[in-house]
């Protein structure tokens, strides 16, 4: 029997926790035995509220390395990247793959560079071409090293053509080989695994919302939190929205976010910050609110694969398939937008269902991808 294929999958964010289990739900299922997985937590999320309760609750074995990661942007990014070439030198894997756009992926993608292994990006080709974000500069960089470039919608697929990134008739993946595929989105694998245990999850009694009108809320980019006036101003609009409907808007606060605000977080009426919360709990508040607000990327997607419209606190998104029809709005930062913004969402007629996403079997088509390619 031919040796497994030997992957190292490099992680270190909460988001990035959440789309590894669907790829190794597939690896510990239908191609156990083919594919042998050694996980890298770089330390980029450390606060075990967004870190270790991942694992356990996603069904996912802890990780087999772990590095620091504290320090500075620049400290952290240069510890990961040694770290993980460190690990790269000694196991010599046949396949080194990243997730999303996080400090871990650009460090994870440049420690594989350098020491001559294939990279295969999760989510490629996404652009929100807005180049004054972190994340729009490593999903770049990150595809323009990728062996394998795993999209998960079409419209992926053809920006990378736009950039010179395609297939090459005729020659097996490599280092300057590029494979491009649109695979579908894991998440949309894990929003269909998860669903039914979230329902049963019992977070809407412990915080008295089983009968009640909600929206659910989360921040945690820099862009959105870091400054406290504006972040200020995004409570203030959650506080106006209850003001104009009644509807409580639940905040699980990330520690960026919690950091900026400062102790004691006092809630306003009608906004209520609570711990943050795991994956499987997020998608119960999710699946039971009415609207959704973030400047999260993958949130954006969860809410509508849940059929729920979502207000985007940001200016720009690299989902362009939620706006319009797929029940998403762009309201920036902006206090009188989020209210106008989620009135709007609130008054909107007619269901939202994913069309751009693929088929629920993303982390296979990936696995199968890789397999063929080797």
């Amino acid at each position: 029997m031919a040796r497994p294929l030997r992957i190292l999958t490099v992680v270190g964010a909460r988001p990035q926790f959440i789309k590894a289990a669907a790829i190794t739900r597939a690896i510990d299922g239908p191609f156990a035995g083919r594919i042998h997985q050694t996980l890298v937590h770089t330390g980029q999320h450390a606060d075990p509220a967004m870190s270790e309760v991942f694992f356990g609750e996603l069904g996912t074995h802890g990780p087999h390395h772990r590095l620091l990661g504290d320090g500075s942007d620049a400290t952290r990014f240069g510890r990961m990247m040694a770290g993980v070439e460190a690990i790269i030198t000694r196991s010599r894997p046949d396949v080194v793959l990243v997730y999303g756009d996080t400090t871990s992926t650009l460090a994870g993608a440049m420690a594989a560079c350098r020491t001559g292994i294939p990279l295969a990006h999760v989510e490629a080709g996404l652009r929100s071409f807005d180049n004054t974000m972190p994340e729009e500069e490593n999903r770049v960089l990150t595809d323009h090293v990728s062996t394998w470039l795993f999209c998960p919608t079409a419209s992926a697929v053809a920006q990378l053509g736009r950039e010179g990134i395609t297939n090459t008739a005729g020659n097996s993946p490599g280092i300057r080989e590029p494979h491009v595929s649109n695979t579908g989105d894991v998440m949309l694998d894990n929003t269909i695994h998860f669903t039914e245990m979230a329902r049963a999850r019992p977070l809407l009694d412990h915080l008295d919302l089983r009968h009640t009108t909600f929206a659910v809320a989360t921040m945690h980019r820099a862009g959105t939190v870091d400054d406290r006036p504006t972040l200020m101003g995004i409570l203030d609009a959650f506080g106006e929205l209850y003001h104009r409907t009644g509807m409580q808007v639940i905040v699980p606060l990330h520690p960026r976010t919690r950091k900026t605000l400062g102790e004691p977080c006092a809630d306003r009426p009608g906004v209520r910050l609570i711990d943050p919360v795991g994956y499987p709990d997020m998608l119960c508040l999710v699946d039971a609110a009415r609207i959704v607000l973030t400047d999260s990327g993958g949130l954006q997607k969860e809410a509508c694969f849940l059929g729920k419209r979502c207000v985007i606190l940001r200016d720009r998104t690299e989902w362009l398939e939620l706006l319009g029809s797929g029940g998403s709005t762009l309201v920036g930062t902006d206090r009188e937008r989020i209210v106008e913004g989620a009135l709007t969402a609130l008054a909107a007629q007619g269901s939202v269902r994913p069309t751009a996403f693929g088929d629920g079997h993303a982390a296979e088509h990936i696995c199968h991808a890789l397999l063929d390619g080797a």
